[in-house]
């Protein structure tokens, strides 16, 4: 027997009803409350917020039995009483207690869905509004930190996703339907909310708190670039050269599960063959980087530039990258087989390595043979892997490339060890 079912039979649907929007009246007064008496304005609270829902919840009730003109009205009626009280206000007050009116609304509205035992729905609409309330000050020293070009990349992210992949035509075309324009869209869409959701991690949590979590949320956005910044900084600052390895060492750590994430949404059977490689290599690049850390108690500038969180080009590039190497796989297995598909590999993880997942993802849904997309996968981080190890020797200092050097040779042997292994 379901838990509201008991609670049915040993108080009634009514009181059960009575109580739940009671709660959820708190849970928002409570909030209102608090602001109430911080701004010293405001004219409903703990009390009002728990009234408005029973009322909402009464009336969704008795409608029920009556007519469902009679909960119209009374929402109609509700927001009118709220609107002539509102603008009977001076201009700072009509400011301040709109958000309150709102709530207002919403706390009735949600009244009524508990009417139609909408329970869990009511609860949780309420924990995301009052949480939406609470944070009024962290959100408003957000928004002061904002520059226009972050804003606008925001508006550019939004068009793209809401405007624009939705209308594009979810058809195949080409050889073996491998052009897809909504899933294509869709692709650019995931990775770009990655990337710009690890953007502003860094920019908001990540620029003070150690070069350690910098470079694990600047591997969001791009090992590569983390990389390059930290080897240029160890010869800047050779005595930091073992927290600036271990910072380039994390934020490549990050490659992989972030790479698991891509191909647990595109083919989540492959992920399973993936999982035990990426966290052994994981787990390598997280102890080694500890280890360095532990070393070196110094703190150094961590600060990362970040560059556009949305390049537009860059978006439109990454799909271009997508759609060729999607036919440098399906026609590499064609003529070359197994072969072809490891040269792509290499080739792609050069210069990224999210593209070559995601096709290879992709390609397994229609070949049985998870291993080999694994191995493919796996062949691309370490060739990505190589790429940054030539970076750190090249700009780095001769600590950092012999440290970074020393990791990484391992992490491309175990990996070549276990493609091996995994293929014989």
């Amino acid at each position: 027997m379901q838990t509201s079912q008991l609670l049915n039979e040993l108080m009634g649907t009514y009181i059960l009803g009575v109580l739940i929007s009671m709660g959820i009246g708190l849970i928002l007064g409570l909030e209102r409350e608090y602001d109430k008496l911080k701004e010293e304005q405001g004219f409903a609270g703990i009390r009002t917020f728990p009234i408005v829902t029973i009322l909402g919840f009464s009336l969704g009730s008795l409608s029920e039995a009556f007519t469902p003109w009679l909960l119209i009205i009374s929402l109609g009626s509700f927001i009118l009483f709220l609107g002539f009280n509102q603008f009977s206000k001076a201009e700072e007050a009509y400011s301040k207690g709109l958000t309150t009116n709102l709530a207002l609304i919403a706390t009735f509205v949600l009244g009524i869905l508990v009417s139609a035992e909408f329970y869990r729905d009511a609860v949780a609409t309420a924990v995301i509004i009052v949480t939406l309330l609470s944070l009024k000050t962290r959100f408003r020293t957000v928004i002061s930190n904002i520059t226009s070009e972050e804003l606008s990349a925001f508006i550019k992210f939004s068009i793209i996703a809401l405007l624009i992949l939705p209308f594009l035509p979810n058809e195949t075309y080409g050889p073996d339907d491998l052009l897809n324009p909504f899933e294509i869209g869709s692709i650019i869409v995931i990775v770009s909310f990655l990337n710009f959701i690890g953007y502003f991690l860094v920019k908001f949590v990540g620029s003070e708190k150690g070069i350690l979590l910098t470079a694990i949320l600047g591997g969001l956005i791009s090992s590569t670039a983390v990389t390059w910044s930290y080897a240029s900084k160890s010869v800047e600052s050779p005595e930091l050269s073992k927290k600036y390895s271990a910072g380039i060492i994390i934020a490549s750590a990050i490659m992989f599960p972030r790479l698991a994430l891509l191909v647990y949404i595109f083919n989540s059977t492959l992920f399973t063959y993936l999982a035990l490689p990426f966290g052994i290599l994981t787990l390598i690049c997280l102890v080694t980087s500890l280890i360095l850390i532990k070393r070196d108690t110094k703190e150094p500038d961590t600060n990362i530039k970040l560059g556009n969180p949305l390049n537009i080009l860059n978006a439109i590039g990454f799909g271009v990258i997508y759609v060729i190497i999607g036919f440098a796989v399906f026609y590499g297995n064609r003529f070359f087989g197994e072969n072809g598909l490891y040269y792509t590999a290499l080739i792609a993880g050069l210069a990224d390595t999210d593209a070559i997942t995601i096709s290879m993802a992709k390609f397994s849904l229609s070949n049985t043979d998870l291993k080999l997309a694994s191995s493919v996968i796996i062949a691309a981080t370490l060739s990505n892997m190589l790429v940054k190890l030539g970076i750190t020797l090249f700009k780095g200092s001769k600590t950092t490339g012999r440290l970074v050097g020393y990791t990484f040779g391992s992490i491309i042997f175990i990996g070549i060890i276990y493609i091996l292994i995994s293929r014989g």
